[in-house]
């Protein structure tokens, strides 16, 4: 053939195919202990595990005796955590607990700042993220949601404490 050299192409160095087929052996072996060292995933019994990450809520499937357990929940980590955002006290009026889309979206980023501060795995990213984007651009979405209830300015001051309209919120939850 014309432009055809002839490098012993069809007697390929015996040392770079040994050193090819070790590495490729040193690969599976690696491959095999890593699939041996995985655990199968369990089938989910629709709670997290120890080590899982957070899972949000889904408030339409939720029995209401867990709503309302889940709504005290929520409420603690607005008044506890949340509020400790000026921008979240204007943002978020007294009367969030009569509105399900609010809760919705306070239940998002109360399971992203959980991903973030509580869970083993989190990193110093998640916190950022979660500081940088997800916080502000809830309680943003938050204000414009709240904006036909809002009839005064929530100024800036301690925490607002919420616990008589949450407590009337849960008790009719669990009367349903």
């Amino acid at each position: 053939m014309t432009g055809h050299r002839d490098d012993g192409g069809d007697n390929a160095r015996p040392e770079i195919i040994t050193g090819l087929a070790a590495e490729l052996e040193e690969l599976a072996h690696t491959v095999a202990q890593l699939k041996a060292s995985s655990s199968p995933p369990k089938p989910s019994s629709g709670k997290p595990s120890a080590g899982s990450a957070p899972r949000p809520w889904c408030w339409p499937r939720m029995p209401h005796e867990e709503k309302a357990d889940r709504l005290a929940e929520l409420a603690d980590w607005v008044r506890d955590v949340l509020f400790a955002w000026p921008d979240a006290q204007r943002a978020i009026l007294s009367c969030w607990p009569r509105h399900w889309d609010v809760i919705e979206e306070l239940s998002m980023l109360y399971c992203a700042w959980r991903t973030a501060y509580t869970w083993d795995g989190a990193t110093s990213s998640d916190a950022a993220y979660y500081l940088d984007r997800v916080r502000p651009s809830t309680v943003e979405r938050l204000q414009i949601r709240m904006r036909p209830c809002s009839q005064s300015h929530q100024p800036d001051g301690p925490p607002r404490d919420d616990a008589d309209t949450v407590d009337r919120t849960l008790t009719e939850l669990r009367l349903l």
